[in-house]
């Protein structure tokens, strides 16, 4: 019997000390405009922009990856997360679209006064599971200001929608990617209609 106890005990003690597997990496992801999306181009000759830092609406300054499974709830993926949060993402995603379609942007902080400065606001950014396949939905408010009038021309809400490829983050990742590139097209769009009347 003592023999037998002795060699439970062992055993026990040999399992204690096997080494742990590290618990998995937390899988990170980009926002990015690809270098050959198309975007509208922008004929404002002499005209120079500046993007503004965008704010983000509650629920989404933060670099986690949010979801939905019911309509007033908004959960966050636990190892899937952005590189960075979503708003800068936009606000760099609006730089680089309007710089190539053609509009002479000024990086915050050039010393020089813009004529026009782009406001934004991320609202909403999450992929939707109340319905299959899910959905991304993205919405970003837009508001252009003329800075040297100091007034207002125009606000404008882009909300998108598209069907993930495949039900998890990754889909959403991808799907959140073709909305970015929809978002800087009518960005580009809504400041040229206004610069223009």
């Amino acid at each position: 019997m003592q023999r037998l106890v002795m060699f439970v005990l062992t055993m026990l003690l040999a399992g204690c000390s096997l080494p742990l597997s590290p618990p998995p990496a937390d899988v990170t992801h980009t926002l990015t405009l690809a270098p050959d999306t198309p975007v509208p181009t922008a004929r404002l000759p002499g005209v120079s922009l500046q993007v503004a830092a965008p704010g983000a609406a509650p629920g989404y300054a933060t670099s986690a990856m949010a979801y939905r499974k019911s309509p007033h709830e908004l959960l966050y993926y636990a190892r899937h997360r952005w590189v960075d949060r979503p708003a800068r993402f936009i606000g760099q995603a609006l730089e680089d679209g309007l710089s190539a379609a053609g509009v002479s942007v000024l990086a915050e902080g050039a010393g020089a006064r813009p004529d026009y400065r782009l406001l934004s606001e991320l609202l909403q950014l999450d992929q939707d599971f109340t319905q299959r396949p899910s959905q991304v939905r993205l919405a970003v408010r837009l508001q252009l200001v003329d800075v040297r009038q100091a007034r207002v021309l125009g606000s404008h809400t882009v909300r998108l929608e598209q069907s993930t490829a495949s039900d998890d983050p990754v889909g959403g990742v991808v799907a959140a990617n073709a909305l970015l590139a929809k978002l800087v097209a009518e960005a580009v769009s809504f400041c040229v209609r206004l610069t223009a009347e």
